[in-house]
């Protein structure tokens, strides 16, 4: 990792630990080129990157102010944090279940609607997987790519693209389970026959159903802590 990567990681640690409050303003580009021994250049540059990625506020001619970055952040600030994990955290993953509730039945439905030959062709696939989460992860991942490019809408690309650093580290952990496994080769067969017929209505609502059925059996060997936990104690797991 070079210099300035290295800080900028160190700059997010410091604001997921709390050592930077939300509202708070950081060090000045001098001080903070002082305290990590780097240019003056290089620190502007990090904390663009970092305003771009949600974490901080930008003013100029003034300190830059910490965002409250689970509300002021975006797709962006996601990626960072999952990226700073070596393990991605219980419940982060059962967020992100949930936004494919929203997401996923409706490039599935575009897909099949507008290419369902090709959808057939790419979880066609799925008959031959190893058993081992590495493979589903990755299967996964390109299925749900292939599926959203299909779809003909780039914004749906566009937003999974941003989750491609993080993905596969959340489908692993999904997939450790034999029986998750199993459910998932079970929808890619189903709504493999459903995109033999064309079928966009049904191949949407089997999607949605799948979905949901990921989310529960996730949700259940969650504890009501990890449940309700939103802010994690960073400082546990950096």
């Amino acid at each position: 990792m070079n210099r300035t990567a290295s800080v900028e990681k160190e700059l997010i640690k410091a604001i997921l630990q709390g050592e930077y409050l939300a509202g708070s303003q950081i060090e000045t580009e001098r001080e903070l080129a002082a305290i990590y021994d780097i240019g003056r250049p290089a620190i502007r540059e990090i904390l663009q990157r970092l305003s771009h990625g949600g974490w901080l506020t930008l003013r100029k001619g003034q300190r830059a102010v910490v965002n409250d970055y689970w509300y002021g952040g975006n797709i962006t600030t996601i990626v960072d944090i999952i990226e700073y994990f070596d393990q991605v955290p219980d419940a982060f993953v059962l967020y992100f279940l949930e936004l494919r509730i929203a997401l996923t039945p409706q490039y599935v439905k575009k897909a099949v609607k507008l290419n369902h030959p090709k959808v057939v062709g790419l979880l066609s696939e799925s008959d031959e997987l190893p058993d081992t989460p590495e493979v589903f992860a990755s299967y996964d991942w390109k299925v749900q790519k292939k599926l959203a490019r299909l779809s003909e809408n780039p914004l749906f690309t566009l937003v999974l693209n941003s989750f491609e650093p993080a993905y596969v580290k959340m489908a692993m952990k999904y997939f450790e389970s034999s029986f998750r496994r199993d459910a998932s080769l079970n929808y890619y067969r189903k709504l493999m026959a459903v995109a033999l017929k064309g079928d966009d209505q049904q191949a949407e609502e089997l999607a949605h159903a799948m979905m949901e059925k990921s989310y529960t059996l996730w949700s259940n060997q969650l504890s009501s802590d990890e449940k309700i936990g939103v802010r994690f104690r960073f400082d546990d797991i950096l």
